[in-house]
């Protein structure tokens, strides 16, 4: 028999509520999708943001996102450089156009530098109008590509962040502590974050729950991995079997 650390990939939330820094949610917001091209399996690229800050929030992570071009991986201010092979860019183009094909609409569409148009560069695409049941709500994509939802309250945005057969990382945005942890409580996710995305610490366990995987990297947690419980009965009275 032997032991095994399965981490196998995520479709993570980000929750913004409307008592949250709007600037910081989105500077991370947009961190959580973009980050090493989107090739990250924690990336938080379902982002689910309270109907009273909606058109806010959506405008500020497009204006961030905007701001971060994409180019050569050498020159220093590119953000978004190439994906990795022609096989990965085919990937995520087909996710875009599924989405697009299933309703949804790309808010980046068309934001590509044309210099850019071959090769393997993708541009970020953060898409609304976006239903539960659709593919690039529920399929790990690997690609700088997040889907932006609507809730009304506390229950429904934790049932949104469910809403998946994945359970690896999670994030949410609010000023309120208590909240915080009321929600992070009720996540199905073997991480959370509180007003950031995808920040680590190698003394903190990484894993999740769901089919994200089964056991954990990192922290104590990780080491314990490798370790096998022995149980040591010693008879230090002399008691006789009865």
């Amino acid at each position: 028999m032997k032991k095994l650390t399965l981490e196998t990939g995520g479709k993570s939330p980000l929750i913004v509520f409307e008592d949250s820094n709007l600037d910081l949610a989105a500077q991370w917001a947009h961190l959580g999708f973009t980050f090493n091209q989107g090739k990250l399996c924690t990336a938080t690229t379902r982002i689910l943001v309270q109907d009273t800050i909606f058109d806010r929030f959506l405008d500020a992570l497009k204006s961030i996102t905007l701001k971060h071009p994409v180019g050569q991986p050498f020159e220093e201010k590119t953000y978004l450089g190439p994906l990795v092979s022609k096989a990965h860019i085919d990937r995520v183009q087909e996710y875009v156009r599924l989405g697009k094909e299933d309703g949804a609409k790309d808010t980046l569409d068309g934001c590509m530098p044309s210099e850019f148009k071959k090769g393997y560069f993708v541009s970020p695409s953060i898409f609304v109008d976006v239903k539960p049941s659709m593919r690039i709500y529920r399929e790990e994509i690997f690609g700088p590509c997040a889907v932006v939802l609507q809730f009304k309250d506390e229950n429904e945005a934790v049932r949104l962040a469910n809403d998946s057969m994945y359970g690896l990382g999670s994030a949410l945005f609010t000023e309120n502590i208590s909240k915080a942890h009321n929600v992070a409580r009720r996540i199905e996710a073997g991480m959370v974050w509180v007003n950031s995305s995808n920040d680590s610490d190698f003394r903190v366990p990484f894993g999740g729950v769901k089919r994200s995987g089964i056991g954990r990297e990192l922290g104590e947690a990780g080491l314990k991995a490798y370790h096998n419980i022995k149980a040591i009965h010693v008879n230090i009275g002399n008691l006789l079997p009865m």
